[in-house]
């Protein structure tokens, strides 16, 4: 018998395949590697399909990673030995600087946010939004959860899959034909028994959604959850001047690369009321027996620490060096920088919609869109003879069918005028 089949046999496994049983067929996938090769040679065949990849198209993607400027000087702050690992700082005697860094960037993003308290990052924005449901839980154990009718598939499946268990009984509410989010149907169905309301700010279309300025005034006594763009914050009203309980939003358009899709970064924060139902790890301003300024871990609920039954989460060495990255990008672009990207963002989703509209394409909606913009085009064969990358159609991230097969293009500030007149060109023609 090979040790194989002797771990198999310990294991009361049939075969090499039944360890991977819960992972469902359809996300397998076939990985033939062919035969062994010596170093140069794999080196080589890296090389080969690496070359495969198109460099130089048009960049029109967005959707919740954008292709935004980081400065040099971020990575080369990340670079540096001190920031090498983002594990758990255990001893705070030999981790000033990262415990330093942590807790700067907790108060940069309270401040940009306007609320009480951040914690020291969270693996990503989708799952930080789950984390989100599970706090507003833990705080008023009620049993329903309002969420945006139009949500991306991809936001719904991590909640489900966070909050199994919990019998939690998720309802959508709607948005006008304006694409702005209709209260007064959300009004009708916040009960005694909403735990939470979920808004999005700019919304799933793209647009910044004055509405969910006044969710506050009709949410009762649950939870407002806002999911946010953290660089239109240099512009909108922040979530915890319109009367947000948590605020959570993906961190990769501060200083992080679109890297194929990640590492990603989760922002969550909160009012200080509700720090003890709070998930991740907290970084604190202490003294030491000198009386000297000292970082500490203040609050870290998780179950390696606590009773598991007690624990808030479970994330562990979370996305530290990411955090730094963001601290450095929002200390280095300041807030009149961060406002001016805000500002030529906007400028060129207005540009983008004007130069399509005279090309004979129509976007959904005429309100103020900030970096997504969506139009009634589905011929998206056109985009890849023409290197241009972008047109993500509504219908393969949401589950919200009302537009047919209309499209998304985002833009940045390092979206080119000539890009813009480029895309619409080739679009109408």
């Amino acid at each position: 018998m090979s040790e194989t089949d002797e771990i198999l046999d310990y294991l009361n496994v049939k075969s090499v395949d039944g360890l991977f049983s819960d992972i469902p067929d359809r996300l397998k996938v076939s990985l033939d590697l062919g035969k062994p090769m010596d170093e140069f040679s794999t080196i080589r065949a890296i090389e080969d399909t690496g070359r495969k990849n198109k460099a130089g198209n048009m960049n029109f993607l967005g959707n919740g990673i954008y292709d935004r400027f980081v400065p040099p000087l971020v990575d080369e702050i990340i670079g540096r030995n001190e920031f090498l690992t983002s594990y758990t700082p255990y001893q705070p005697e030999i981790s000033q600087g990262i415990l330093h860094s942590l807790f700067e960037y907790q108060s940069i993003i309270s401040d940009l946010t306007e609320m009480d308290i951040t914690n020291s990052s969270m693996y990503d924005g989708f799952t930080s939004l789950a984390e989100a449901v599970r706090m507003a839980y833990r705080i008023n154990g009620k049993s329903e959860v309002l969420i945006p009718e139009n949500i991306y598939k991809s936001q719904l499946s991590i909640i489900k899959n966070y909050t199994e268990g919990l019998n939690l009984k998720i309802i959508t509410y709607g948005f006008g034909t304006d694409g702005l989010l209709d209260l007064e149907d959300l009004k009708s169905k916040v009960t005694s028994d909403t735990s939470a309301i979920i808004v999005e700010n700019p919304n799933v279309f793209g647009l910044i959604d004055e509405n969910a300025f006044h969710v506050s005034e009709i949410k009762k006594d649950s939870i407002l959850i806002t999911y946010y763009d953290p660089v239109s914050l240099g512009f909108i009203i922040p979530p915890g001047e319109y009367g947000t309980d948590i605020a959570v939003a993906e961190g990769q358009q501060l200083g992080i690369h679109m890297n194929y899709g990640g590492p990603l970064l989760g922002l969550f924060s909160f009012k200080k009321e509700y720090v003890h139902r709070s998930p991740g790890r907290l970084i604190g301003l202490s003294k030491d027996s000198e009386g000297k300024k000292a970082f500490v871990m203040t609050l870290q609920a998780r179950e390696q620490h606590i009773r598991r039954s007690r624990a808030m989460s479970n994330i562990c060495s979370n996305q530290a060096l990411l955090a730094v990255a963001s601290l450095a990008y929002l200390s280095i672009m300041g807030s009149e920088g961060l406002r001016k990207i805000a500002l030529i963002t906007m400028n060129k989703s207005r540009k983008l919609k004007n130069n399509m509209k005279s090309a004979g394409i129509k976007p959904v909606f005429d309100g103020i869109n900030f970096s997504d913009n969506l139009f009634y085009f589905d011929r998206l064969e056109i985009l890849e003879s023409n290197n241009i990358s972008g047109g993500i159609r509504l219908s393969s991230i949401s589950e919200y069918n009302g537009y047919g097969n209309a499209s998304f293009f985002s833009v940045t500030e390092k979206t080119g005028d000539e890009n813009i007149e480029k895309l619409a060109k080739i679009l109408g023609d």
